[in-house]
C-alpha cells in the first residue's frame, strides 16, 4: 500500500513538471495581444496610452519635488549665510 502512494505521488510530481511550463506558456502568450474587436482594441489603446501619461506625469512630478528640495536647500543656505554675514558686520560695529 505503502508503494502505491509513493508511485502516485511520484507520478503527480512528474506530470506537474511536465505540465507547468505548457500550461505557463500559455498563459503567458495567450491572452497578451489586442482583441480582434476595433472597439475594444482601440479602448486597450487607449488605456495603454493614458498608463503611459500616467508613468509620465509621476516622472515629472518627481523631478518637481527634487528641484523644490533643491531650492529649499539653497534658500536655507542663504539664509543661513546671511545670518552669518550680519553676525560679521555686527561685531565690526556697522
Amino acid at each position: 500500500m505503502k508503494t502505491l502512494t509513493y508511485i502516485y505521488t511520484k507520478t503527480r510530481a512528474g506530470a506537474a513538471v511536465l505540465l507547468l511550463p505548457f500550461m505557463m506558456g500559455c498563459s503567458v502568450f495567450g491572452g497578451g495581444g489586442y482583441s480582434d474587436d476595433p472597439a475594444v482594441r482601440a479602448q486597450q489603446q487607449e488605456i495603454e496610452s493614458l498608463e503611459r501619461d500616467v508613468q509620465e506625469a509621476e516622472r515629472y512630478a518627481e523631478e518637481a519635488e527634487q528641484r523644490e528640495k533643491a531650492a529649499k536647500n539653497r534658500l536655507k543656505a542663504a539664509k543661513h549665510e546671511l545670518k552669518a554675514l550680519e553676525e560679521q558686520a555686527k561685531r565690526r560695529g556697522y
